[in-house]
C-alpha cells in the first residue's frame, strides 16, 4: 500500500507540472490545466488515505505478531503440562508412584488439569478481537473523507459483479424476440410483444455500455430492429396517406362514371321501362326486365369497382412480407384501386411506391440485421446451458472476428469520476 501511495503521488506531481505549465497553449491548454489540478487533488487525496490506513494495517500487524507470540507460549507450557500429567499417569499405572489416597471424583474445572490454559488462550482471543474492532474503527474513520462513491459508481460496481448473469439473461431475451417474431407471422399481435423486449434489450444494453461492460456497436446492433421497426411505420405511414387519397379519388370517379352511364344509357332505360310496364305478355316482360338488370350492371362496371378494404393476404404473401400483412393488404388495395382509376393515383403513386418500398427494407434490414448477428455472434445463454449439462448441449459456432469486432468498437474506456 505504501508503494501505491508513493505511485500516487508522483503522479500527482506530474499533474501538477501540466496545471502550472504557461507553454501549453490552445483552446485544450484551460480545460486540462483545469482537469489537471483537480485530479491532483485526488490523486492527494487518494495517496494519504492509502497512507493512513496502512499505518493502522501495520499496527494491526504488530499487534497480531503480539498476541501469536501470547499464544505460542501458552501452548508451549500447556504441553508441557500435558506431557508431565501423562508421564505421572505413566507411572501410576506401572506401581512405580506413590499410590494417593482416594479422593472424591472432581468436577467443573478441577476435572481439566488444562484448564487455566485454556482460560489463558481465551483472554488472548478477547484481547486480539477487541483490536481488530479498534484498527477497524479507525480504518472506517479513515475512509469517510471526501472520497465518495456516488450511486452511479455503486451501481457501475453492481454491474460488473453480476455482468454474467447479466448477459445471459440480455441473450435469452433476444432470442425470445426473435422467435416470438417468427411465431407472430402465424399470431397477430405477438410482434408488439417482441418489440417490448427489443425496447428492454436496448435499453439495458446502453446502461452496460455507458458503464464500460458493453461496446455502443453492440448497443447500435440492438437498435437496428427498433430503428427499422421506426422507419417501417414511417413508410407505412406514407402509404397509408397516398392510399387513402387514391381510394377517394376513385370514389369520386366511381360516382362520375355512373351519372355519365346513367346519362348515355337515359333514354334506352326509359323505354325499357315503359314496356315493361305496358306489355302484357310475361315473356316480354321478363325480357324486358333482364335486359334493364343487364344495362345497370353494365353501366356499374363500366364505374369501376373501389377496394374499400384492404386485401387479405395469402400465406405466401405474408411469408413474402415477413408477416405484416397490413403492408401487403394496404398496397394491394392501392394498386386495384389504381388499376381500376388510374386518375386517382395521380400523384399518390410515387408516395405509395416509396413508402412501401421504405417499409419493405425496413423489414427486411431487421430481420437481416437479427439473422446474421444471431448466425456469427456469440450467445451467452447458450453457453451458459451449454456449461450447465456439461457440453451435452454443444456450444453455439460463432466468428471470432465478428465477435471482436461487435464487442470492442465503440468500447468506453473504463474510468471513474468522484
Amino acid at each position: 500500500m505504501k508503494s501505491v501511495a508513493s505511485t500516487l503521488r508522483e503522479q500527482a506531481t506530474l499533474l501538477r507540472g501540466i496545471g502550472r505549465d504557461n507553454e501549453l497553449k490552445g483552446k485544450y491548454a484551460s480545460r486540462l490545466q483545469e482537469e489537471a489540478e483537480g485530479l491532483e487533488k485526488r490523486l492527494d487525496q487518494v495517496a494519504s488515505r492509502y497512507e493512513r490506513v496502512h499505518g493502522h494495517l501495520t499496527n494491526w500487524a504488530n499487534d497480531l505478531e503480539e498476541f501469536q507470540g501470547e499464544a505460542d507460549k501458552v501452548l508451549a507450557n500447556a504441553k508441557k503440562e500435558q506431557e508431565h500429567l501423562e508421564a505421572e499417569k505413566a507411572k501410576a499405572e506401572s506401581g512405580e508412584g506413590t499410590a494417593p489416597a482416594p479422593t472424591a471424583s472432581p468436577s467443573g474445572a478441577q476435572s481439566d488439569p488444562l484448564h487455566t490454559y485454556r482460560v489463558q488462550l481465551e483472554r488472548i482471543k478477547e484481547r486480539r478481537d477487541e483490536r481488530a474492532r479498534h484498527h477497524a474503527d479507525k480504518i472506517r474513520d479513515q475512509l469517510d473523507d471526501a472520497i465518495e462513491d456516488s450511486w452511479w459508481d455503486n451501481f457501475k460496481g453492481w454491474i460488473h459483479d453480476n455482468i454474467d448473469t447479466i448477459k445471459v439473461v440480455l441473450d435469452a431475451l433476444g432470442w425470445a424476440a426473435t422467435i416470438i417474431g417468427v411465431i407472430a407471422l402465424f399470431i397477430p399481435g405477438l410482434n408488439v410483444l417482441a418489440l417490448a423486449l427489443g425496447g428492454i434489450i436496448l435499453g439495458a444494453r446502453a446502461i452496460l455500455a455507458a458503464a464500460g461492460e458493453a461496446s455502443w456497436m453492440e448497443v447500435a446492433m440492438d437498435s437496428v430492429g427498433l430503428l427499422t421497426m421506426g422507419a417501417g411505420r414511417a413508410g407505412l405511414t406514407m402509404l397509408k396517406g397516398a392510399n387513402a387519397a387514391t381510394k377517394a379519388g376513385a370514389v369520386t370517379g366511381r360516382q362520375a362514371g355512373l351519372k355519365a352511364g346513367l346519362r348515355a344509357h337515359k333514354s334506352m332505360m326509359n323505354s325499357l321501362q315503359r314496356a315493361i310496364s305496358n306489355t302484357a305478355d310475361e315473356g316480354a316482360k321478363k325480357f324486358y326486365k333482364d335486359l334493364l338488370t343487364f344495362t345497370r350492371k353494365k353501366i356499374s362496371d363500366d364505374a369501376g369497382r373501389v377496394a374499400k378494404e384492404a386485401t387479405e393476404s395469402s400465406a405466401g404473401a405474408k411469408w413474402a412480407h415477413l408477416g405484416d400483412d397490413e403492408l401487403h393488404g394496404i398496397y394491394s388495395q392501392f394498386a386495384k384501386n389504381k388499376a381500376a382509376f388510374p386518375e386517382a393515383a395521380v400523384g399518390n403513386t410515387a408516395k405509395a411506391r416509396a413508402g412501401y418500398g421504405i417499409s419493405l427494407a425496413a423489414i427486411y434490414a431487421g430481420a437481416g440485421a437479427d439473422a446474421v448477428d444471431k448466425t456469427f455472434g456469440q450467445s451467452d445463454a447458450w453457453s451458459a446451458a451449454s456449461k450447465a449439462t456439461d457440453g451435452v448441449l454443444p456450444d453455439k459456432w460463432s466468428s471470432d472476428g465478428y465477435n471482436e469486432w461487435k464487442e470492442n468498437t465503440w468500447k468506453a474506456p473504463v474510468g471513474s469520476s468522484w
